[in-house]
């Protein structure tokens, strides 16, 4: 099967209102139905046309805190989701790489994120220690270089 990582559309809207919901995300399905989910970076994988997938991205300014080894400008991945019946298939892989790959080229060096506060993190914490992030020394954060995670990224498939 195909995957397929573009840009959030309101084509898209529906299917991703549902994978929130299946994944219990309730406040952010909430956020999108209403419009007032923050619009930062998104994208969303698609598979045979529907929504797989989902990753929510910003952009860190020169203002903002800097992080040991980490100077600003930074991204930040705020938000990365994979249906059910598509994880273990490269989806997230395929979303981190995209978003990564634009910062990239938007001039960034670093990406970090903060920790899940779900009761079960440990895949996703693998999953970003996969793609060489680290926490950060005296925060709560974890961060990689974007070199770093594009060269995971390429180790890891299409």
């Amino acid at each position: 099967m195909s995957i397929k990582v573009v840009r959030l559309a309101d084509a898209h809207h529906q299917e991703l209102y549902d994978l929130l919901l299946t994944e219990n995300w309730t406040q952010l399905a909430k956020e999108l139905e209403s419009s007032d989910l923050q619009v930062f970076t998104q994208y969303v994988a698609l598979a045979e046309g529907h929504v797989v997938g989902w990753l929510e991205g910003t952009l860190r300014y020169e203002t903002d805190t800097e992080m040991p080894g980490f100077p600003t400008p930074w991204s930040q991945v705020n938000y990365v989701l994979t249906h059910p019946s598509m994880r273990r298939r490269g989806v997230a892989g395929r979303l981190l790489r995209r978003f990564a790959h634009d910062e990239r080229r938007a001039g960034r060096r670093f990406m970090v994120l903060w920790p899940e506060r779900r009761d079960d993190s440990s895949g996703r914490l693998a999953f970003f220690t996969a793609y060489g992030f680290r926490q950060l020394p005296g925060t709560e954060l974890r961060g990689a270089g974007l070199d770093r995670v594009l060269t995971a990224a390429a180790a890891t498939g299409p």
